[in-house]
């Protein structure tokens, strides 16, 4: 049972970026966050439970929670600290190191790895929704480049130590 609520994780990440994509095609960009938060909400959900059901994933769980903890962190830190990219690139090591260490169930896990992590990273931007980032300079910046780049480098990551791993299992065959 932990397991599958742990693979939810996967999902609920795979469900709010579907919703976030569904909201870019759909509504103007001035809509208000708290008009789209409903969909939102569905999207976390129907992921949630579809994992509950499905049960099975590793990297892609992993990924959610590394993409939210990360970005929860950034918007804390830029509340109590000055603004520093370095600390955003220092985070985004964490991420090669995290997701180094993961290994993956199958290749359906490797592909959602990213939307997982994006999926993570729309969640904490939510929690911090009423906060003002834009009055910090470069926060913004800093919160959105550790997004996108924390996905591009978890999947990076991730299919290179899955296919290390199965050309370590292939070689032992022959």
């Amino acid at each position: 049972m932990r397991k599958r609520i742990l693979s939810s994780f996967r999902y609920s990440g795979l469900g709010l970026t579907i919703s976030f994509l569904i909201i870019l095609l759909i509504y103007p960009p001035y809509t208000s966050t708290r008009e789209l938060l409903p969909i939102y909400g569905l999207g976390l959900f129907f992921g949630a439970l579809f994992g509950l059901y499905k049960g099975k994933a590793n990297a892609g769980r992993y990924a959610f929670i590394v993409g939210f903890i990360l970005t929860l962190l950034l918007h804390v830190l830029w509340i109590k600290t000055e603004f520093s990219l370095t600390y955003s690139f220092s985070l985004l090591v964490v991420v090669v190191f995290v997701m180094g260490l993961i290994s993956p169930e199958d290749s359906l896990d490797i592909s959602i790895v990213p939307f997982a992590y994006f999926g993570g990273f729309i969640l904490a931007n939510l929690l911090f929704m009423n906060f003002n980032m834009y009055a910090i300079d470069g926060a913004v910046q800093s919160i959105i480049l550790t997004g996108i780049a924390g996905a591009v480098i978890a999947t990076v990551v991730i299919f290179l130590k899955s296919f290390l791993e199965n050309t370590a299992k292939l070689s032992a065959k022959i």
